[in-house]
């Protein structure tokens, strides 16, 4: 069975109804493959479900505690959906050494390293992304 590392814009655009997406994740949903992702896809897909169920920008959510509350409490099917399908792997001490040497080399912004970076240290080479900035690293196929 295959690995690969899903990248949040992936998941993101799956709960939008993207057929793209959808089609990418096909494998992982009927357990064909096994999907991964670290706390920084959890993070990000929960945080932009967060703007995009509420139409507020950090810094507006920040002071609105209880928004992000009952936000969360609407995210019970997403939430549920990244537990089930995704495995979650570790972003430890190593991971995160290696993400700053990713960074020097290849330019790539933190969330990015630090993904990058948690594929090579689990020896995964595939990840499903829409960003084009991971093509810049040698050890990483891009699907999209």
């Amino acid at each position: 069975m295959s690995s690969v590392f899903i990248d949040s814009n992936v998941i993101i655009k799956y709960f939008a109804g993207d057929s793209l997406a959808k089609k990418l994740l096909e494998p992982i949903i009927y357990g064909d493959a096994i999907g991964y992702v670290n706390t920084i896809v959890i993070s990000e897909v929960i945080f932009i479900l967060i703007k995009l169920l509420t139409g507020k920008k950090a810094y507006e959510l920040k002071s609105s505690p209880e928004t992000v509350k009952d936000a969360l409490k609407s995210l019970n099917i997403q939430i549920q959906f990244l537990r089930e399908y995704f495995s979650e792997l570790e972003i430890n001490e190593r991971v995160k050494q290696m993400a700053i040497e990713v960074m020097e080399e290849y330019g790539l912004l933190p969330n990015d390293a630090l993904i990058a970076s948690t594929c090579r240290y689990y020896g995964i080479d595939t990840i499903l992304t829409f960003d084009e900035d991971f093509k810049r690293v040698p050890w990483l196929k891009v699907v999209c």
